[in-house]
């Protein structure tokens, strides 16, 4: 099963359909309907998720990315000696710290840049991949799929203050422990959502 954020919506792709309330199913959907999906999200908002059935899960997938020009990103979870667990806030929503691979770097060496540029928090050691996030938007018109790769790190330094990257839309940068309070888990993201749920204990 593979799983696509459009619009912050989650799209499944699936043998077998298991709708939830309020959900769309689409078995077998052709190119049209999978380049319409965006609209489609956008014109009815009711709809919370949508669920694609097909018998051929991969090719089902693979005909939606040609739809997409691919943007790879990495980030971390990182987890400091305490157990707190590093934060920051951009644009008025919280987030964890990612962005795009440069060329010439490893996925792991992206993931650590990105945190130390965005946080100011450096010396981390990744601990393992945690899972790979999709989601979809558009740059000057062009339909971007962003494939995101997560890492667990642990931040052994005893510097956790942070300096958040302004020019990123990055205003604060923040230790919490959990369970995540209601301020946080309710301005963020639904992708961001299950991935800190995949968190190991």
């Amino acid at each position: 099963m593979y799983e696509v954020y459009i619009l912050n919506r989650p799209v499944f792709f699936t043998e077998n359909p298991q709708a939830k309330q309020n959900d769309l199913v689409i078995k077998e959907p052709n190119k049209k309907q999978l380049q319409e999906l965006p609209q489609l999200l956008r014109q009815h908002t009711s709809i919370k998720g949508v669920t694609l059935a097909s018998s051929d899960v991969a090719s089902l997938w693979m005909n939606f990315c040609i739809l997409y020009q691919e943007v790879l990103a990495a980030g971390c979870v990182v987890e400091n000696r305490d157990g707190a667990f590093l934060w920051i806030e951009r644009n008025t929503r919280w987030d964890l710290p990612k962005g795009k691979v440069e060329k010439g770097e490893s996925i792991e060496e992206a993931a650590a840049r990105e945190v130390t540029e965005e946080t100011g928090i450096d010396r981390l050691s990744l601990a393992g991949h945690l899972r790979t996030t999709y989601h979809t938007y558009e740059e000057s018109g062009i339909p971007i799929l962003k494939t995101t790769f997560w890492f667990h790190a642990h931040h052994d330094g005893k510097d956790t203050k942070g300096a958040p990257q302004s020019e990123e839309g990055i205003t604060d940068v923040q230790w919490k422990f959990r369970p995540f309070g209601p301020e946080l888990l309710e301005n963020t993201y639904p992708s961001i959502l299950d991935l800190v749920a995949s968190i190991p204990d």
